[in-house]
């Protein structure tokens, strides 16, 4: 029999469906099944369990539901699972311990093919904003301009004024998305271009009411 602490384990369990993105209510509640069977059996390190009684606790109907989280349970290092294939044997489980002997929250984590447990998570994401807050230098900038197909004078344009503003797009806001504000950035002065070429509302209605009230319409063409 494992030395198990009943709350510190299920504290443990809880943390690592919040930080796991794949968790939903169905691997919850059928953990919870299992983790009652574990504790009625004093924590034994291996559990022979009885399908029928797990789905009633864990309320599920459907067979291939109760497999396919069972499975996922499984592959996801929350417990291990060692079917019987034979009708008079039950199926046995291994469940997961989250915490060493003295109590303290084991450092591994859950293993995932994805790797999408928070702690790597918010490192990769703290890392991937840091990188996009703003440019290493105008090499990088240009480059971005090119792969889009923007002119490079407005990459050069754009890496100056940014940089001259220390990558502020206000006074106190500072840009998160360097590759968003430089689509934006394109965007206006293109905006700006057209205004520019394009006769404004006003000289067309001149244009229109000039044409009305001149010409002659008895004049042949």
């Amino acid at each position: 029999m494992d030395k198990v602490n009943y709350i510190i384990q299920l504290n443990a369990v809880f943390d690592r469906f919040n930080n796991d993105n794949r968790i939903k209510q169905g691997h919850i509640t059928l953990y919870l099944a299992f983790f009652q069977k574990w504790n009625r059996e004093f924590f034994n390190k291996i559990i022979t369990i009885n399908r029928e009684w797990i789905m009633e606790k864990a309320k599920f109907k459907s067979k291939t539901t109760y497999h396919n989280y069972l499975s996922d349970l499984n592959d996801w290092g929350y417990l291990k699972y060692f079917p019987s294939y034979h009708p008079a044997r039950g199926s046995k489980v291994q469940m997961s311990i989250f915490f060493a002997s003295d109590g303290q929250k084991l450092a591994n984590c859950v293993p995932e093919p994805g790797q999408n447990l928070v702690p790597s998570y918010k490192h990769k994401t703290f890392e991937n904003l840091n990188k996009l807050s703003r440019p290493k230098n105008e090499l990088v900038v240009l480059n971005f301009f090119k792969e889009n197909n923007w002119p490079a004078v407005d990459g050069k344009k754009f890496y100056a004024y940014y940089k001259a503003r220390d990558w502020e797009l206000s006074r106190g806001l500072k840009i998160k998305n360097w590759k968003t504000a430089a689509g934006n950035f394109v965007e206006k002065g293109i905006k700006i271009k057209e205004e520019n070429t394009w006769p404004n509302s006003g000289q067309q209605d001149n244009l229109r009411k000039y044409d009305s009230r001149n010409k002659d319409y008895g004049v042949p063409l």
